[in-house]
């Protein structure tokens, strides 16, 4: 009996292969013909013919990120690095869209308890604190309960901080004259921030849109978040910070919304613009203020009453930020020739607590926080992301044979190193091959190509130095699906 189709391995291939007496996980996509109602049982001495270029067998196999994302609404699968759970990002969205972060507590914590092993540390203390609010505070929104928890949470994460702000003071008694007067200004400005004391502060374009895009990944409106960021980036050209340069027209016709096309009153509408920086830019800002107070978003609101007040020269509270207190430390040491002491003061900052780390730092940070952001920012971390194990940067390619499974927190870690052997010593050293057992797992489904599985083992070894046990798909011939030589 001849049966025929195309072979899932070799689809521009005209040789015939023998169908062998066990069949292969990756073939069971392999369809034969029901007879008398029931399906033939596949016989020994089968052969299968390519007679037809518009069928394929290997339909359901892996080929893109976006499939192989897809694997975790089928099955638990774990991060590469720190082998949590991973979550769908989709399945987030829905809760989101459907109004579980911005409805009551009692409902966020129901419906999201379900993600609690995925969590890293922080954010289950967080999650901890936030369902036990729900029993006494049902019909409290997530809003408010940073709000209320944010006083006693700021005490804790000062205590953290404090001891890392006394190194850097003893630190800077070695600096020079000059810099110590700078490294002083710094701290007088910091000190305002730490204690949440209004002082003047010079608007930063890039900072502002910076925060106003971490804000609009919550925005469930399209069109009004498009609009925002679109406003938001308008402000930081080159122009508005050089103090001899003139904003280019069309610059100033995005912001005032002016249709330029046909138009024949432009040379009258342009005569009637303002002339200053300030006035130009606050215009941006109030289009942004009013897409938020469209969306209800007191956090974009908030966000731009700064912003607007810092034009102005008007006293404001900063929120402190470990990235901001960083980058400001940068420019007070730009310049100074002791390199050692300069490397010495930013390795302290990294030891900052951070909101990934430390839950009261998470609190403080989302105190003025839309429901929807914090919700999100909670859960987020956990979500599957697609790892390039050999970087872009290293000019790894998008290839299935270079993708892992990793959570979006680790991915991030990944970035900021370049290199996957930082991220591997944080973590149990199991772990890689814990997840590696799940991809055989997926490949023995028929769900991914068996010569893909073991071209990611191979670029996981070479990137990471750690080797990988491929004993578990002994089971497959390599021969049969194409592969030339044995696992690894």
């Amino acid at each position: 009996m001849k049966i025929f189709g195309i072979s899932s391995f070799d689809i521009s291939s005209n040789k015939r292969f023998e169908q062998k007496q066990y069949v292969s996980a990756l073939n069971k996509s392999f369809i034969q013909p029901p007879v008398s109602g029931q399906l033939l049982a596949m016989p020994v001495a089968d052969t299968f013919t390519k007679t037809s270029p518009e069928i394929s067998f290997g339909a359901n196999l892996i080929n893109s990120q976006s499939q192989f994302k897809r694997l975790v609404r089928k099955r638990t699968m774990h991060c590469i690095y720190c082998h949590k759970v991973l979550v769908d990002e989709e399945q987030l969205n829905r809760l989101e869209k459907s109004g579980v972060f911005s409805g009551p507590v009692k409902d966020f914590v129901a419906q999201t308890k379900q993600f609690y092993k995925s969590m890293h540390k922080a954010h289950r203390t967080v999650f901890r604190m936030v369902s036990d609010y729900a029993v006494k505070s049902p019909q409290t929104t997530l809003e408010q309960v940073m709000q209320s928890i944010y006083p006693k949470a700021l005490r804790h994460l000062r205590k953290s901080q404090n001891p890392l702000f006394t190194q850097l003071k003893n630190c800077a008694r070695n600096l020079p004259p000059e810099y110590r007067e700078k490294f002083a200004a710094f701290m007088r400005i910091q000190e305002c921030k730490l204690k949440d004391k209004p002082f003047v502060n010079k608007f930063s374009a890039k900072e502002f849109n910076y925060q106003l895009q971490n804000m609009c990944k919550t925005v469930s409106n399209d069109r009004l978040g498009s609009l925002m960021l679109q406003k938001a980036s308008l402000l930081t050209h080159p122009s508005f910070k050089d103090a001899q340069a003139e904003v280019p027209e069309n610059i100033i016709y995005k912001i005032f919304n002016i249709n330029v096309k046909n138009n024949n009153n432009l040379k009258k509408i342009k005569k009637e613009l303002p002339q200053s920086k300030e006035a130009i830019m606050l215009q941006a800002i109030y289009a942004i203020r009013l897409a938020g107070q469209k969306l209800s978003r007191n956090d974009i609101i908030e966000h731009c009453d700064r912003a607007i007040n810092e034009l102005s020269g008007i006293p404001v509270k900063v929120p402190f930020s470990n990235k901001a207190f960083r980058y400001d430390l940068i420019e007070a040491l730009d310049g100074l020739p002791d390199e050692k002491l300069k490397r010495k003061m930013l390795n302290i900052t990294r030891d900052l607590p951070t909101s990934m780390e430390n839950p009261y730092s998470f609190i403080t940070k989302h105190a003025t926080a839309s429901s929807d952001k914090i919700g999100h920012n909670l859960l987020f971390p956990s979500i599957v992301t697609i790892e390039h194990m050999k970087t872009k940067y290293d000019h790894g390619k998008n290839v299935i044979g270079n993708y892992a499974l990793c959570c979006a927190f680790d991915n991030n870690f990944v970035r900021s190193n370049r290199n996957m052997r930082v991220v591997l010593r944080h973590y149990n050293p199991e772990n890689p091959q814990k997840y590696f057992n799940e991809i055989f797992e997926v490949v023995k489904d028929g769900k991914l190509a068996l010569e893909d599985a073991l071209e990611q083992v191979r670029t996981f070894q070479s990137q990471s130095g750690i080797k990988i046990d491929t004993s578990a798909l002994d089971g497959f011939n390599p021969k049969q699906q194409h592969i030339k030589g044995k696992h690894l």
